[in-house]
């Protein structure tokens, strides 16, 4: 029979989640989570601070958890991930629901203050030389118990006859990064965030925008004469007209040979600029043979953008469209943390600050790699169930993943070659 020796030792051999531990060596790197302490909750330190908690619920968000309760076995068994803050392991769920149902409105300030802090020091957006596209819309989370806080009956895509609130954001799609957002009852209208959302958009960006190089682009809720007046002469823009009707008359009058195709079901007509806008009247043909009519208003320049450009470049509004589908479906901002406004506003925030730091992780840590165009989805929900072994003297940390998964290789790919200081086996 084999002897077995037992001995003492600094050699540990542990399990961690490799994405999660990659995930923290980045922002680590960048000394983004220490920006955290700056807001201010009011709890007892027991065993945990208060910035410990934060961290918490925000690598919650980091590894797909659905429900708060899934901290308990995703988060609380990886004592490796937690000893990099110096804790031996996560805070349970219990602690974790406490914090968010504690953060008040000062707190809300706060996250949007470190939020900001993050965006300017980390954006890419603010190191491009070309054009900047900033994406304006609202969408809908359901709510329907009695007892959420400041839940209201409004309008829900699809949806008739719920209560809850409405999720205002401004986001770059071509870097992906979250600029701004707001928390408002169900009954709120889209436009009422508008000025809000612009005054962010131009704080954020303010050099882009003295150099036209920014560009709002507007869905047709925020498309009223009125809004567009306060704009026009602030930033470039491209919105859908409020009103259809509009464009329904307007149509009467153009020509049929006046029309210009842009496929087969669509033509454009743009009539003569007036006071520095140009308007573009839209026709679709439908699945029943008859016409539908809109309207595009925009204030660039027809040298820069045709009217068929101009109808293409309007349609790629649906990164803003594909990143609500995010929240909801991969950071599972739909399932309600708590029924307490501040706390689900709160959730949000921390949330949008976690998108920024994934998507800072994908252009700084992935760029050139196998992985570069890889989705969120597959980051969080692929790449994050896969453990890894982890073996720790004084001086090193080992982490192995599963060399038969393919997605495990090409991560260690990614971990080690250009960026040493945020390798996984950097100990720096």
């Amino acid at each position: 029979m084999k002897s077995i020796t037992f001995t003492t030792g600094d050699f540990k051999e542990e399990k961690t989640s490799a994405w999660l531990a990659g995930f923290i060596k980045f922002a680590q790197t960048i000394d983004a989570l220490d920006l955290l302490e700056q807001v201010k909750v009011k709890m007892k330190k027991v065993n945990y601070t208060v910035h410990q908690k934060m961290i918490t619920l925000l690598l919650s968000i980091i590894m797909g958890c659905k429900y708060t309760s899934d901290v308990n076995h995703k988060l609380v068994p990886d004592t490796v991930a937690a000893n990099m803050f110096d804790m031996k392991r996560f805070p349970d769920q219990s602690q974790v629901n406490e914090l968010i149902r504690r953060i008040d409105e000062k707190g809300i300030e706060q996250l949007a203050s470190v939020h900001h802090q993050m965006f300017m020091q980390n954006a890419q957006c603010l190191s491009s030389s070309g054009f900047i596209v900033v994406d304006i819309d609202q969408s809908g989370l359901i709510a329907n118990g009695k007892t959420y806080e400041a839940a209201q009956k409004g309008y829900f895509s699809k949806k008739k006859n719920q209560r809850g609130y409405q999720l205002s954001a401004a986001f770059c799609g071509e870097s992906s990064e979250t600029i701004s957002l707001y928390l408002d009852p169900g009954n709120t209208h889209c436009s009422a965030r508008f000025d809000d959302l612009v005054k962010d958009t131009l704080v954020k960006l303010s050099d882009v925008a003295k150099e036209h190089r920014l560009i709002l682009r507007i869905d047709s809720g925020y498309g009223s004469d009125d809004n567009i007046s306060k704009i026009c002469d602030k930033v470039l823009f491209v919105a859908k007209a409020y009103s259809t009707v509009r464009a329904a008359n307007i149509a009467k009058t153009i020509k049929k040979e006046d029309w210009k195709e842009v496929d087969g079901c669509v033509d454009v007509f743009e009539l003569p600029i007036v006071e520095g806008l140009r308007h573009i009247v839209v026709r679709t043909l439908t699945s029943k043979g008859s016409f539908e009519y809109t309207m595009l208003v925009s204030n660039i320049p027809s040298g820069r953008m045709s009217a068929i450009e101009m109808f293409h470049f309007y349609n790629k509004r649906q990164t803003i469209e594909a990143f609500f589908k995010t929240c909801k479906n991969v950071y599972h901002i739909k399932n309600l943390r708590t029924r307490k406004f501040n706390g689900i506003y709160a959730f949000l925030w921390f949330v949008f600050i976690s998108h920024n730091l994934l998507s800072w992780f994908k252009s700084i840590v992935l760029s050139g790699t196998e992985l570069e165009g890889v989705g969120t989805k597959t980051l969080i929900e692929k790449l994050g169930f896969i453990t890894a072994e982890v073996k720790q003297t004084a001086q090193t940390i080992i982490v192995t993943l599963p060399g038969i998964n393919a997605l495990a290789r090409k991560f260690v790919d990614c971990m080690q070659p250009k960026y040493e200081q945020i390798s996984l086996f950097s100990t720096s």
